[in-house]
């Protein structure tokens, strides 16, 4: 008998020696949605983040310097920007993409999601790693949701690339347009029809991301969103077509067959960097967002 409580006086210390009790857990920090992304140099990106301007999310992060994990204990490292939004709309609310500008700066883009009275264009700029808003301009054109823009020279000329998400529909509308910096201005659009290919149906989005290597070449994301936080998601990744100049001088989008890059089952891509370094190598970076599980950056696979 005395044996048997004492086994359970050992059982019970055991038990209570390697219990961590509830209020000194440790919640692991989840790394929140990465809307949009841009390279900065070396193995640093910049990733935005698409709270709402609403009381609940009002403090939220919305612009995070990313770099590349140097261990597998470090993860993605992650420094939070405080930035300054000018004009009377106050923080951002709903910025989905992010563009690199040749030359330097960025632009963050709001969706101009329906319903939201937030559809804004912001033009960043970067130095010694500190990063500013230095301008903004409403958009130009009425537009129902946004999510992949991208900026690329073409010639003597900056342009401006966009489309819009397309939620549930086969097809969405490349426009492009000449873009001005100072002070921040956009031109009129010319448009093509870009027909989706995969994913297709209820709850695909034809282009939620863009981005463009220095010849060029159209990249996009198209994804899969069963409509529920929790998921499932699907996205593919590819190569859709070419903006440059054409017979005239003019910038003109090019589609051709595409090409998948590749597939992403059970995630949400919302974001692609296309990376060139010096010898003319590419590296694609993706990043998603998740809803409730957060967001990821990662380097696909080369492509042939």
């Amino acid at each position: 008998m005395k044996a048997y409580h004492l086994s359970i006086v050992i059982i019970v210390f055991i038990f209570s020696a390697f219990t961590v009790k509830s209020d000194e857990l440790v919640k692991a920090p989840n790394m929140l949605d990465i809307s949009g992304i841009v390279w900065v140099e070396g193995d640093k990106f910049i990733g935005i983040h698409d709270a709402k301007n609403n009381p609940e999310k009002k403090n939220w992060p919305r612009v995070t310097l990313l770099q590349l994990p140097k261990s597998e204990l470090d993860g993605v490292i992650r420094t939070q920007y405080d930035l300054k939004f000018p004009g009377p709309g106050g923080t951002s609310s709903d910025m989905e993409s992010a563009a690199s500008i040749p030359g330097g700066g960025f632009l963050f883009v709001e969706s101009g999601q329906e319903g939201e009275g937030h559809r804004r264009i912001f033009h960043a700029v970067y130095a010694e790693g500190k990063l500013s808003i230095a301008s903004y301009i409403n958009w130009p054109v009425e537009i129902k949701n946004v999510e992949a823009t991208e900026v690329h020279k073409v010639g003597d000329k900056m342009v401006f690339l966009y489309a819009e998400r397309a939620q549930d529909m086969p097809e969405t509308m490349l426009r492009w347009a000449e873009l001005s910096l100072n002070p921040l201005s956009i031109g009129s659009f010319s448009e093509v029809t870009y027909s989706a290919k995969d994913p297709t149906g209820n709850g695909a989005r034809p282009i939620v991301a863009l981005d463009l290597d220095s010849e060029g070449n159209i990249y996009s994301v198209a994804a899969f969103d069963s409509g529920s936080d929790d998921g499932p998601y699907r996205s593919v990744v590819w190569k859709i077509g070419q903006l440059a100049e054409n017979k005239e001088g003019k910038p003109e989008v090019k589609l051709s067959e595409p090409e998948r890059i590749a597939t992403l089952d059970s995630l949400k891509v919302e974001s692609i960097a296309v990376v060139e370094a010096k010898g003319g190598t590419k590296r694609i970076y993706v990043g998603t967002d998740d809803e409730h599980y957060g967001g990821i950056l990662r380097l696909l696979p080369a492509s042939d």
